[in-house]
Order: structure tokens, then C-alpha cells, then sequence
């Protein structure tokens, strides 16, 4: 080789190596890095995750009868499947970071990493990621996508309003074609969290120019046909669903796309209907649509829902229900739509029910829909169980009136139907298992027909027929009674527990029960049927009395259904006036007369509102009601003093706590005299009733807790009574009641980091022990001097509560006594603020009623709460304060640094009030005790500067 040669070889090689070296950065060492960056790292990380990100795609089921999702599922599933690949992204894509700095990938290659850690349901991680991308890029292009994505990891991890603020930022950014349609598609996401539909259709409009792939674009499409059918918008569906066809779409979303059409075609006349019929027809015929036919029998139901046809949709929705196919939650659809039917167009409510109630067990419990379905199911089997009552002792009460002949005549010819129609059923099984036997493959199909020809409401399987389960669940109830699903529950008296029914002592028996008993000819189960009947009968006056009752407890839980939970008004009314006018005398007649009052304001009746309003007046002058039509703001006015009542109240329990028993006496009596419409009437007076426990003889605590079983038969405190009766009960059938009052304790002072709603149950216990005498032996054992305090075995169910409380309490030092003030010393102001230990700390705000950035306050606050303070059960409450103010109030912290810190984060952006300027507010906190002075005393700059010095 020449010297030429060799030269011109050794300046290449140098050349090579100058370029090979990261620190470099003339031509050559750019042109090398970014080369070398893009083809051996960032490529095949990019490939590797488009690749990811279309099998993710292709592996998502969607349930095309609710809307898109705007990006496919992520789970811990996904995220497992995926981690291999995720993590060698990961490595690819950190290729050129570590060796090719100076290139222009290096911001691609972290927005790549980002991703990942994304995909991996590392949110936190990605969102560090993705703020570096921001923070040191020089790439605009680049920026905006790391800003993109970092909007999507906020809202995984629930920083909606960070989110927001991204959003926000890129709006006044111009992007690039490809980040503008990930915009869009993120803004969208947003939006539908939101519940926002108006937005989330105008983003996803403005995204559909953006896209180049024609089946990520179809998509997109047909969720934005969806929602324009969603809110009646029939035209621009019907637009966007044939733009999806002419795209050649998949198969499932141009099926599907079909399907739609159907529902936002204008039908014009005749033929139209019979062209969309004659389509349906067609798409039922064609094989490659046999797994979705009952989707096309639930559409061909929707189709003639709209023309009114009820029972040809009912015909449609069972035939749904009957089909088998691959669609998930399609049974669940057609089950909500058939009880619509009934209870709306068809007024069968027994149906309705029933077919809700099927809804629920198969409805999954993360679909958005589920909560609506679940509690329209359980309004109307309320609603139906009073329904049926009604019309089951109406009939009861004209069985009772007939002459007794006459009566046992109809109920023998009733039971000779119901004869009949068994025999009957009993021969048609025994025929179709003969003809099984005869020709099995061919008779199956046979007989599945027939019964599917001649069952308009049932499925296949007995169990799939929600007018059968209903038939049969009432036939149940009405032979049998309300009985629990358990073992041996015909031997069983209702209500029995498992743990009652000693299964041993039954004699044990080599064969059946069944098998003892002698087989009954027809006329003698015919006259045991008869007298099953008799017995439900209200013969006696006594019977009767409590068959009335049970009417006019249905009517008037009917009457508040039809108002509150069905926003029926004429119904509401009909049978509120119905439940008046049978029994005049009721106990509801304040609460009706007042519901009659709104109901008829509602409609526009000014002269039967005037009736009741002079009815609640003459009759019932010092209710709740009086007061409500009397004074417009009275609603307002009693919040206010239920918020001052909620503090005497926590109050109260805390001296309970401390054994302070007067103090509690003295604030219990405070509130009933000062504020007898409170909302907490319950709890005030079981709490009074454990202050007897402790400081009354047993007779003055059994009186009590009787009154509290009559007054608050609907609080949640009822199982405490009840149990603590039992357990008085119990003591005095066994001589064990002490005679006199317990000794006074000594006051302790402690913290509980309990709500008073939570602590007050385990005073059952303690209440136990102080109504009971010690057993002669035990006198014997304790001491003399500790025989004032004996301790009885606790009730079942109590789990040793003294215990439990000394485990939540942390005892303060002792506070030194301060001398006695000399005769000339001021009086000590009772309502200054003392910073002493609390139960209950309060978050104040106090605003400008009019300003408009408060206008929205207490949505935005409950919204903060339930995305950053969840746990703690935040209750929010606004009423006036004075000069032109409101104050709201959100109770209670029980932790007072806890509360703190909610008050400092209110400087934050992501706070209600963080952002806004230009308006005087004032925000505190406060503990329930001083709470009640500053209400009486309203001094505010006092209280800031008490704040200032103590928290």
C-alpha cells in the first residue's frame, strides 16, 4: 500500500474517532451523534412502543352500546403483560442519553422513558420525566408532547386541576399536527371525568382533522356519534355514523356504526320504517352477525320503543334476553330497558322490580351507569313492596268482610284454579319428558321453542324470567313470610339466626321427612291451602287494626316516594290525599298536609296550597312546618343553628368524656331549650340517656331509653337502645340491678381522637356495667373499697370498650390551678377564647356574599375534598354571618394540625380560594368550643389575632 494511501486512511480514522467523541460539537461530531442516536436507540425504542401501543389497542374489548373510552384501560394486568417490553423500551431508549448527548434525540428518548414509566402505572415517575423534558428541551415540538403526556399522568393520579393548568398553558402554544390531536384527545378525557359533555364533544370534533390513521380516526367518529345521540342530536349522528361507513371501518365498528344509523334516521313516512325494519331483518340473516344478534333484537326493541309499540319492544328485549352471544353487559342493558317499559309506559311495578333487580346481578359494578341502576332498583322495590301491601290488604280486608259462606267459597274456588293450573303444568312437563325420551336431539328443539313461542316475559332457564321470579317470590312471601336464604328455614321461626337452631337435638332419621309423611289426596291439599289463606285473614279486631296500620304506612311511604324519588307530582298527590282521607286521624298528617302544600305550589294550584297552609296553621301551629311556610328563610336560619347546635353537641360529649356529667346536663337541656328543631335530636337524647347511666338510678335510665325507642324509630342509634334494654332487661329478671346511683367519678381530662358519632356507641357497655349489682361471690373477692364500681360480664357483642377507649385517649399532663382572684379582680369573661384540647376543629371561611368568584363555593370545595381529603368525611355548611358576608364551615378535623395544615394549603393554586385575586376573604380554623363563642360574639379581628398567638 502506498504512503498516499495510508495517509488519506490514518485522516479518516481520525476524523471517525474526532466524531466518535460526545464532547465534541463541530459538523461531523453532530452529524455522527445524531445519526447513531436515532437509528440504534431511539428507533427501536419508538417501533418497539408502537408496537405496544397497537396491541394494546387490538386486546381492549369494548362495549359499544355506552361510550368509547377515549384511550384503552390501563391496569395492573396491562402493566404486568407489558413490563418486559416496557422495560426494554426503557433500556433503548436510555441508549442515546448515556452515549450520544450532544445529539437532538435526547428529548425524544426521555418523553419515550416517560411513556413507559406511564404504561407501567408509575405516574409519579413519568410526571418527573416529563417536567424535565419541559424544563431543559430547547425543542418546541418536543415540549408539547412531554406537556401532553404530563397532562394524562395527572389525571391518572387524580391532579385534575393541575391538569387543568397544563391545559391551559398549551392554549396559547402552537403545536404541531400530530401533538394538537393528542391534545384534543387529553382535553376530551378531561372533560368526560368532568361529567362535562358540551366540552368533551368540542374537543373531540377538533381532534378528528388531526388524525392520519383511518381506524384510530373511525373510532373517534363513532364515540362522537354517540354523544351527539346522547343529547338528541339525530342530524350530526347520523353524519358522523356514515362518515365511519365510508372509511371502510372494522368490521365491529362498521356493525356497530349500522346499528346506530337505525336509531337517527328520520323516519319520514312509511317507508322508512319499513326500510329499517326490512335492514334489521337482513342483518339477523347474515351468519357473520350470529354472536351480536341479541344486540340487533336490542336495537330492533329501541326501534319500536320510539314508535311507542311497548309490547313489540318487550317481544324484542326478551328475545335479546334469550339469545346467547359475545357482547359483554348486553343482558344487563336489555334487562334496565324492559323495566323502564314497564314501570314507565306500562305501569306494571312488580315487573319493573324485577327486572331491575336482574339488571343489578349482572350489571358490573365499575361501569359508570351501575350507582343510577342500583338505586333505581332499590326505589322501586320500595316502591313495589308498598304497592303490593296496599293491594294484599285491601284484598285481605273484603275477604274479612264477606259473610263467612260466602268467603270460603271464593277461596275454594281460587284454590281449585290454582289446582287446575299445576295439574295442568305438571302434565305439560311430564309430555315434554316423554317426548324427550322418544326423539332427545329433536324434541329438545321442539320443546325450546314452544316454550319460547308461548313465554313473552321468561328466558330459556327458569331463573332468566323475571315475571316468574316475581310471581314466584311473592307466592313465596305470601305463604312463607319475609325468611332469610338459609338452611332448614322451614323448621324455622322467622328470624332465627344459624347460630339459634340447634341442629343436634332434631331426631336423626334414617330416611327423608318427606318420606314419613302420608301423600295427601287433592281435596285435602286443596282445604290445607284454604286454611293457609284463613290465617292471613284479619278476623279479629286486633288483626285488623294492624292491617290498617300497615296501609297507612304504605300509603304514606308511597306518597314520598311518588314526590322525592320519582318526581311524579299528580301520583305524589293522588295518594297522598288517598292515605287523608282514610284515615284522617294519621300521625303523618303534619308531614302530609306539608308535602300536599309543596306539591300543589308546584303545580301551579294556589287555592289547594292555601287549604293546607291554613290546615297546618290551625292544626299543627308549632311544628317544623308551621315555621317553614311561615318563614321563607327558616331552612337557612336552622342551619345556621344547627352548625351552633353540632357545636354544643360536640361539646357536650366531650365533658361526657372527661365524666364532667353536669356540664353535660347543662349543655344537653341548653340545646333542647334553645334549639328544639335541631337535627340531631336523636343523638341528644341518647346521649342524655348514657349521662343517666351513669349519675340515675336504673329506673330513670329505662324510662328514658323507652322514650328514645318511641320518638326515634328511624336513628341509626336504635340498635344501641335496643340493646341496652335487653341487656336492663336481663339484669332485673336476674335480681342484678343496683338500687341507687352510681357514685360520682373523677373528672379526667382527655383527648379522643374519635368523632362523638363513632365513641358513643361503646358507652353501651359502660352503661351496662353501672346499671348492675356484683354476684355475692364477687363482693367477697374485691375489696370493700372498690366495691362501689362492680364489673359484670359484658352482653355479647361488646368488646371490651373501657379497654378500647383508654387505647385512644392520651391523657394530659396536670393543668396547675390558678389562685382565687381577690374580691376587686374583674369577672372572668365566659366567653373568651380558651386554647385549651377540643374534639372537633373547624375550617372557617368567610367571603362576600355577592362576589362572583365565590359563586360556586361549596361544589368547588366538596370536589377539593373528595380528591385530597376523602377519609375524612368532610361536612360543609354555609349560612350568613353579617355586613354583606357568608361564612362557610367544614367540620370536623379531629386532629387540630391537621386542620392547620388544610388552612395553610388554601394558599395553594390547586385550593378553591387559591386563585383568586381582587376580593377580601378570610380563612381560620377553629375548635368546636370556641366555635360557639365566636358565633354569639362575631369578633372577627379578636378571633384572628387569638389565631395568631395560638396555631
Amino acid at each position: 500500500m502506498n504512503k498516499k494511501l495510508l495517509h488519506i486512511l490514518f485522516i479518516f480514522t481520525g476524523l471517525a474517532l474526532a466524531a466518535c467523541s460526545a464532547e465534541r460539537n463541530n459538523p461531523l461530531s453532530k452529524a455522527y451523534h445524531n445519526t447513531t442516536a436515532r437509528y440504534n436507540g431511539y428507533f427501536l425504542a419508538k417501533e418497539k412502543m408502537r408496537l405496544l401501543e397497537e396491541k394494546q389497542e387490538e386486546q381492549m374489548v369494548y362495549d359499544y352500546s355506552q361510550i368509547l373510552p377515549i384511550y384503552p384501560i390501563l391496569d395492573s394486568t396491562t402493566a404486568k403483560a407489558a413490563a418486559a417490553d416496557l422495560e426494554d423500551i426503557k433500556k433503548k431508549a436510555s441508549f442515546p442519553i448515556q452515549y450520544h448527548q450532544n445529539s437532538k434525540w435526547i428529548d425524544n428518548s426521555y418523553n419515550l422513558i416517560g411513556k413507559a414509566n406511564y404504561y407501567e402505572l408509575n405516574f409519579a415517575e413519568a410526571v418527573r420525566t416529563f417536567k424535565y423534558v419541559n424544563a431543559n428541551s430547547k425543542d418546541a415540538d418536543d415540549k408539547h408532547e412531554a406537556l401532553v403526556w404530563l397532562m394524562r399522568s395527572f389525571m391518572q393520579l387524580g391532579e385534575l386541576e393541575n391538569a387543568k393548568q397544563v391545559s391551559e398553558y398549551l392554549r396559547k402554544e402552537r403545536l404541531n399536527r400530530a401533538n394538537a390531536k393528542e391534545l384534543y384527545l387529553a382535553r376530551a378525557h378531561y372533560y368526560r371525568l368532568q361529567g362535562d359533555t358540551t366540552q368533551l364533544i368540542e374537543n373531540l370534533a377538533l381532534s378528528i382533522p388531526n388524525f392520519e390513521e383511518k381506524d384510530a380516526q373511525s373510532k373517534a367518529r363513532y364515540a362522537l356519534g354517540q354523544l351527539y345521540q346522547l343529547t338528541n342530536q339525530d342530524k350530526e349522528a347520523n353524519k358522523q355514523y356514515s362518515r365511519v361507513l365510508r372509511n371502510n371501518p372494522p368490521y365491529d365498528l362498521g356493525f356497530f356504526s349500522r346499528l346506530n344509523l337505525g336509531q337517527v334516521t328520520e323516519l319520514a313516512d312509511k317507508g322508512d320504517k319499513e326500510r329499517i325494519e326490512g335492514y334489521y331483518r337482513k342483518l339477523l340473516r347474515d351468519d357473520k352477525n350470529k354472536e351480536y344478534r341479541d344486540k340487533i333484537y336490542y336495537e330492533m326493541a329501541q326501534f319500536e320503543l320510539r314508535q311507542q309499540q311497548y309490547d313489540k319492544a318487550l317481544h324484542y328485549l326478551n328475545l335479546s334476553l334469550r339469545t346467547p352471544g359475545s357482547l359483554p353487559n348486553q343482558n344487563a342493558y336489555s334487562y334496565v330497558a324492559a323495566g323502564e317499559i314497564y314501570f314507565d309506559n306500562l305501569q306494571k311495578y312488580n315487573l319493573a322490580a324485577a327486572y331491575y333487580d336482574s339488571a343489578v346481578q349482572v350489571y358490573p359494578q365499575s361501569a359508570a351507569m351501575y350507582e343510577a341502576v342500583a338505586e333505581r332498583r332499590d326505589i322501586l322495590a320500595d316502591f313495589a313492596n308498598q304497592y303490593t301491601t296496599i293491594q294484599t290488604q285491601d284484598s285481605l280486608q273484603r275477604l274479612a268482610k264477606m259473610p263467612e259462606t260466602e268467603r270460603l267459597e271464593y277461596l275454594q274456588q281460587l284454590v281449585q284454579l290454582e289446582e287446575e293450573k299445576r295439574v295442568a303444568e305438571q302434565e305439560k312437563q311430564q309430555l315434554a319428558q316423554r317426548q324427550e325420551r322418544q326423539n332427545p336431539r329433536q324434541n329438545r328443539n321442539v320443546a325450546s321453542n314452544d316454550f319460547l313461542a308461548n313465554n313473552s316475559t321468561g328466558g330459556v332457564w327458569y331463573f332468566d324470567n323475571p315475571s316468574a321470579m316475581a310471581t314466584a317470590r311473592a307466592e313465596f312471601s305470601r305463604r312463607w313470610g319475609d325468611r332469610p336464604n338459609q338452611d332448614f328455614w322451614r323448621i324455622r321461626t322467622r328470624g332465627e339466626n344459624q347460630s339459634e337452631v340447634n341442629i343436634a337435638a332434631t331426631p336423626a332419621t334414617p330416611t327423608d321427612a318427606t318420606a314419613t309423611e302420608p301423600e295427601l289426596t287433592p281435596q285435602e291439599r286443596m282445604q290445607a291451602q284454604v286454611n293457609t289463606y284463613l290465617q292471613d285473614i284479619p278476623l279479629t279486631t286486633a288483626a285488623l287494626m294492624r292491617s290498617e296500620r300497615q296501609v297507612e304506612e304504605a300509603l304514606f311511604r308511597l306518597g314520598g316516594i311518588y314526590a322525592q324519588n320519582l318526581k311524579a307530582p299528580a301520583e305524589a298527590i293522588e295518594t297522598y290525599e288517598q292515605l287523608l282521607q282514610r284515615y284522617p286521624l294519621t300521625e303523618h298528617a303534619a308531614e302530609t298536609y306539608y308535602s300536599l302544600y309543596l306539591l300543589y305550589g308546584r303545580t301551579g294550584n294556589e287555592a289547594q296550597q292555601q287549604v293546607y297552609f291554613s290546615k297546618i296553621k290551625g292544626q299543627f301551629p308549632n311544628t317544623v312546618y308551621a315555621r317553614l311556610i311561615e318563614d321563607e328563610d327558616f331552612m337557612k336560619k336552622n342551619a345556621s343553628d344547627n352548625l351552633l347546635v353540632h357545636a354544643l353537641y360536640d361539646s357536650a360529649y366531650a365533658h361526657f368524656d372527661a365524666q364532667e356529667f353536669s356540664q353535660t346536663s347543662q349543655l344537653l337541656n341548653q340545646i333542647s331549650r334553645q334549639y328544639p328543631l335541631n337535627d340531631i335530636q336523636d343523638k341528644i337524647a341518647y346521649l342524655d340517656a348514657m349521662v343517666a347511666a351513669r349519675t340515675e338510678k336504673p329506673e330513670v335510665l329505662y324510662e328514658k331509653l323507652n322514650r328514645f325507642k318511641n320518638q326515634y324509630k328511624g336513628s341509626p342509634l336504635m340498635a344501641k337502645a335496643n340493646q341496652l334494654l335487653a341487656t336492663y332487661e336481663d339484669l332485673q329478671s336476674k335480681n342484678q340491678l343496683r338500687t341507687d346511683a352510681p357514685a360520682a367519678p373523677t373528672p379526667r381530662v382527655t383527648i379522643d381522637k374519635r368523632s362523638p358519632e363513632e365513641k358513643v356507641s361503646i358507652e353501651i357497655a359502660q352503661a351496662t356495667a353501672s346499671i348492675a349489682t356484683p354476684a355475692p361471690a364477687l363482693k367477697e373477692r374485691v375489696p370493700a373499697s372498690q366495691q362501689e364500681q362492680p364489673v359484670v360480664a359484658e352482653p355479647v357483642g361488646v368488646q371490651e370498650p373501657q379497654q378500647a377507649t383508654l387505647q385512644a385517649q392520651v391523657t394530659l399532663p396536670d393543668v396547675p390551678v390558678a389562685p382565687a382572684a381577690a374580691p376587686d379582680a374583674p369577672a372572668i369573661d365566659p366567653l373568651a377564647y380558651t386554647a385549651t384540647a377540643d374534639s372537633a376543629f373547624y375550617f372557617v371561611l368567610i367571603y362576600p356574599s355577592d362576589a362572583a368568584a365565590f359563586k360556586d363555593i361549596i361544589q368547588k370545595y366538596e370536589k377539593y375534598n373528595s380528591t385530597y381529603y376523602k377519609k375524612q368525611n368532610l361536612a360543609i355548611d354555609s349560612v350568613g354571618y353579617q355586613n354583606g358576608q357568608s361564612m362557610l364551615v367544614m367540620r370536623a378535623f379531629q386532629d387540630p394540625a391537621l386542620a392547620t395544615s388544610f388552612n395553610i394549603k388554601q394558599k395553594a393554586p390547586q385550593a378553591p380560594v387559591g386563585r383568586i385575586r381582587g376580593v377580601d376573604f378570610t380563612t381560620f380554623v377553629i375548635s368546636s368550643a370556641n366555635y360557639n363563642r365566636f358565633i354569639q360574639k362575631k369578633d372577627l379581628e379578636a378571633y384572628l389575632t387569638f389565631f395568631k398567638n395560638n396555631y
